[in-house]
């Protein structure tokens, strides 16, 4: 089905939309892709011909992390064909890496077919419900980090995010993208930043913006106000990016104009209906910033879509529900036992084991979420932190979970980190303009880091340094820009509580308190 417009989207759900029982459809999907991939090398190994059922699956195949698929990953990346799946990759993908380094992860064809059957119907939900009929949506683009990249075997490094929608939305994509797809090969980032703003102001008819982190929208609003200078003079010389007419660049300077007044983004987009970001762990507080900024736009929270595949995404009343037909997925409880999604209890908190189509096997992704009970049979799944990221100087052992929960009612950008000095310790790293004195914020959040006993008898003990507190001026950008992201979407930067990359603020540590 070919779909140019928003009434085709929404009408897409109805004729494409798997239903039955979510045991049915796991232990379905599971044995598509084993019989799809039987005649791998993977799979002779782990003896894909004998596996029939999903108790099969689990008993044949060990769980795995990405350490333990490196080789077959390398062979991938050399143009070897099948290997983890059937036939050869058609491209890679590179993770953020803002907790464990960036690896590469392979797409097959049917891995980007999984990530299809996902964000089709969600898109569908999105036109349907917010009665999306006409008008433009910004579909967040990064500029580019580097040149093209290619593997060994010459299979691209990165795809535009079109390629994840299919050709059949294509049209759609391209109809309704109120910053053309040329800004994302900017390489620059103050020209790619200064094009994107240009093309948003000029979309009167904005309805819809998709972004990843909330960052990256919330970093462009404060680029509005410090590229004010720029913006006008594009206006006023008259379309020198875009070709419109010079009526079209006036009236929107003279919205820019209001705008700078009244600070309100409703002015340059009053036709905005809803908003689609990442809300939870350590994106909740720039959530709950975006929350102030459009308070009459509804932010849906979005899925957890990782670079390896999907997890879960927002149904129609926005649950972010387990993506059943995209995958098989296991959840491993806080003593080991790994459960089937319709194991799953209330309240409860487990890592995510995933199966893809693109070769990762009962793949540890290191994601933790939370069950919040079920919509009709399928979890609903909260995304509470990275279990892989943990700090342990001298025993202590903080979580990204914990730390988050630590930040409760600290406004404003906030992240840990860990310094090795002789005496180790931890700094926090806070705006320079937030409204909480460092005494107040060193206190609130010391009090709660010493509910982890290890933690607050190690700084007893003095193996730990008392917390340190560092303000700076603008610390969501300076994380964004830094060194440790080359090569990583801007738009794709989870900024998280705790990072256990220390040297991203080292040239200001000195200045603590």
């Amino acid at each position: 089905m070919m779909i140019s417009s928003w009434q085709q989207l929404s009408e897409y759900k109805k004729d494409n939309y798997a239903s039955g029982d979510l045991v049915d459809r796991q232990e379905m999907w599971l044995m598509d892709c084993i019989k799809h991939n039987a005649n791998t090398e993977f799979g002779k190994l782990h003896h894909f011909s004998k596996i029939k059922t999903m108790d099969d699956y689990r008993a044949l195949v060990p769980v795995h992390s990405f350490s333990d698929l490196s080789e077959e990953i390398s062979k991938i990346e050399k143009g070897e064909s099948d290997i983890l799946f059937s036939g050869e990759a058609i491209a890679f993908e590179r993770t953020s890496g803002s907790i464990a380094g960036q690896k590469l992860i392979p797409y097959s064809e049917n891995s980007l077919l999984d990530f299809r059957h996902a964000i089709l119907p969600w898109l569908s939900d999105v036109a349907s419900e917010y009665n999306l009929t006409e008008g433009s949506a910004y579909w967040a683009i990064s500029p580019a980090t580097r040149d093209a990249e290619v593997t060994e075997g010459g299979l691209p490094v990165g795809m535009p995010d079109a390629a994840y929608l299919g050709e059949d939305v294509i049209p759609f994509f391209h109809a309704t993208s109120a910053v053309p797809q040329w800004v994302g090969t900017v390489s620059d980032f103050r020209e790619w930043q200064l094009a994107t703003l240009y093309y948003l102001v000029c979309s009167r008819d904005l309805v819809f913006i998709s972004v990843w982190s909330p960052t990256f929208l919330l970093s462009l609003l404060d680029a509005l106000q410090e590229r004010k200078h720029d913006l006008e003079h594009i206006l006023l010389n008259g379309g020198t990016m875009s070709g419109k007419s010079l009526a079209k660049d006036l009236l929107a300077y003279e919205i820019l104009k209001t705008y700078y007044k009244n600070m309100n983004p409703k002015t340059l987009w009053p036709d905005l209906k809803i908003i689609s970001c990442w809300a939870d762990a350590s994106s909740l507080p720039f959530y709950q910033q975006l929350n102030k900024q459009f308070p009459d736009v509804p932010i849906q929270p979005k899925g957890l879509l990782l670079t390896e595949g999907v997890v879960t995404i927002p149904n129609q009343v926005g649950h972010t529900v387990l993506s059943a037909d995209s995958g098989f997925y296991e959840f491993s409880d806080s003593e080991s036992n790994i459960k089937l999604a319709h194991e799953l209890i209330k309240g409860e908190c487990y890592d995510v084991i995933m199966t893809t189509s693109g070769g990762l096997y009962r793949y540890r992704s290191h994601d933790r979420v939370v069950c919040d009970g079920y919509y009709s049979d399928l979890p609903i799944l909260r995304f509470v932190g990275r279990g892989d990221c943990s700090s342990d100087l001298v025993g202590e052992k903080l979580t990204e979970e914990f730390v988050t929960r630590c930040f409760d009612g600290i406004p404003g950008f906030k992240m840990l980190l860990p310094v090795h000095d002789e005496t180790p310790g931890y700094l926090l790293v806070v705006e320079e303009q937030s409204e909480q004195s460092t005494d107040s914020v060193r206190d609130k959040v010391e009090t709660r880091l010493f509910n982890n006993p290890h933690y607050e008898y190690a700084c007893k003990l003095g193996q730990l340094q008392r917390l340190r507190v560092l303000r700076l001026k603008n610390p969501l950008n300076m994380y964004l820009m830094s060194p440790e992201h080359s090569g990583a979407r801007f738009g794709d930067i989870k900024v998280p509580s705790l990072c256990i990359k220390e040297n991203i603020f080292d040239t200001q540590i000195g200045t603590a308190a």
